[in-house]
């Protein structure tokens, strides 16, 4: 998010700071947004670039006005380093998150919520100007690269030219498929969906360097760092559809995961910005780069995605929201082809199972790594290595140990062998 932003008019009082606006008539496009608010009659626009955004505020009144800026998240500062200029940055989940903004009017009063943290921000832009702008640009690298990046993408006062770039850049993608026949609310369905199918992943190169929380370092690189990929969602559908759509940028992000296993020392599961984020079960980036690979997609390093993916199966943890080292139940599982669950009321006794929520999931992380395996399996014929290639194949077979056919289910075993009984 890196900064909070909301244009007020009115008296300045002790709950400016907690001010909600009512939005309506709101306007959202992935180029342009536009909503009035209720309470004041202003109207605020927005578009986008690709790290900068352009807001321009309509005051509809001879009142104060104000631009508020705040930092959401725990930690963070604002600043005014000018007439025209505010800068900050937003610390969350270890990193930092830094904009440089400029004003097209002065700002003639400055006031913070809380002068000791400089984290809530309002900045008086006088009554006479009915018409405001603030444009900005983020960076994780650093409050001078933000800039750069701002003046890369919107370097004029001209927010029509920014909103028609952004139509341009959406236009040209949602175009890559046409649609014929159906109603106009299908079609609306349809593209909503196919808008929405570029969410993630994210490049966050910017313009020769990237900062990288896999690593917490910043590389020069001409080559797009892609996160943001929620794996165990994306790879039954959103992977192979960009597969046809956008081979060279699937490419991309597969070496960019790669690159994550080199600064990280694993195969990332959901590769955020702020790091390895290890949720659900499963190493399903092996589904997506085995299907890449035998779909023609082999513009990367196979044999370094290969051994990363191996690491993961065979020497990192496969319990439920971690990553890390192996345990005793990885050593288990890889000796006895299951995750051995917990019969009811017999305590945890590894201290990296999350005991509140996710627990062992016998069931769950058995059959989503037999099919990791499989997946893995098939990358070690690719390159030639028969036994490795039957050592997957003999652990994607590990399903059926968690196959109790007298009932017709998947059902949880512990330690000794024995079904678990509800």
């Amino acid at each position: 998010m890196a900064f909070a932003f909301l244009p007020l008019s009115g008296e300045k009082n002790p709950e400016t700071w907690n001010t909600r606006l009512t939005y309506f008539q709101e306007k959202l496009s992935p180029y342009y947004y536009t909503t009035s608010f209720e309470e004041s009659g202003d109207l605020l626009e927005f578009s986008p670039q690709s790290r900068s955004g352009y807001f321009k505020v309509h005051f509809k009144n001879n009142m104060d006005h104000y631009l508020r800026f705040g930092i959401f998240n725990d930690k963070g500062e604002i600043w005014v380093s000018n007439s025209r200029n505010v800068s900050g940055f937003e610390e969350f989940e270890g990193i930092k998150i830094f904009f440089y903004g400029e004003t097209d009017t002065d700002i003639v009063s400055k006031e913070y919520r809380n002068s000791s943290d400089k984290m809530w921000l309002l900045a008086g832009v006088g009554k006479q100007n009915k018409k405001v702008s603030f444009k900005y640009g983020i960076s994780f690298i650093s409050i001078e690269q933000a800039k750069k990046n701002l003046l890369k993408e919107i370097p004029e006062w001209d927010f029509e030219k920014v909103k028609k770039n952004a139509y341009a850049v959406w236009d040209k993608t949602l175009s890559q498929i046409q649609v014929k026949g159906g109603s106009d609310a299908q079609k609306r369905v349809f593209y909503t969906a196919l808008y929405r199918s570029y969410e993630r992943m994210v490049d966050i190169n910017e313009y020769g360097s990237y900062y990288s929380a896999y690593d917490n370092k910043i590389h020069s690189s001409d080559t797009p760092f892609y996160v943001d990929n929620w794996i165990w969602d994306n790879y039954i559908a959103l992977e192979p559809l960009h597969m046809i759509l956008n081979p060279d940028r699937e490419i991309n992000q597969i070496n960019s995961y790669i690159q994550m296993y080199k600064q990280g020392g694993y195969i990332p599961s959901f590769a955020l910005a702020t790091g390895d984020w290890p949720a659900m079960t499963g190493n399903f980036a092996a589904s997506w780069i085995a299907d890449a690979w035998h779909k023609g997609l082999r513009n990367f390093d196979l044999k370094t995605a290969y051994e990363g993916l191996r690491k993961n199966s065979l020497n990192a943890t496969l319990i439920p929201w971690r990553n890390g080292p192996k345990t005793v139940l990885d050593d288990f599982y890889n000796e006895n082809g299951y995750m051995p669950g917990l019969p009811p009321g017999e305590r945890e006794t590894v201290s990296t199972v999350d005991t509140v929520w996710e627990k062992r999931q016998s069931v769950s992380v058995t059959t989503a790594n037999s099919y990791s395996d499989w997946c893995i399996a098939q990358l070690a014929s690719e390159l030639k290595l028969m036994q490795e290639r039957d050592l997957f194949l003999k652990r994607a077979e590990n399903y059926k140990n968690v196959f109790r056919a007298e009932r017709g289910f998947m059902w949880p075993k512990d330690k000794r062998g024995n079904w678990i009984e509800p």
